[in-house]
């Protein structure tokens, strides 16, 4: 298997994967986290940050 870093890379590497083959890998940089929405949205919440669902369609908005 191939990777796309450095021989004296060390960190995290997200790998994409094809009937058992590495077809994609991308380093994450230090500031770049990966998580499901679902979680994201608590830690957001958890964070003091508001999150509200929008409801309605592409043509809820009434200015358009």
């Amino acid at each position: 298997m191939d990777l796309h870093v450095l021989p004296d890379f060390t960190g995290r590497v997200v790998l994409y994967i094809e009937k058992g083959r590495v077809t994609c890998d991308r380093r994450l940089l230090d500031d770049e986290h990966i998580c499901a929405l679902d979680t994201f949205i608590e830690m957001a919440r958890e964070a003091g940050l508001r999150i509200q669902e929008l409801t309605g369609g592409t043509d809820s908005n009434s200015n358009t």
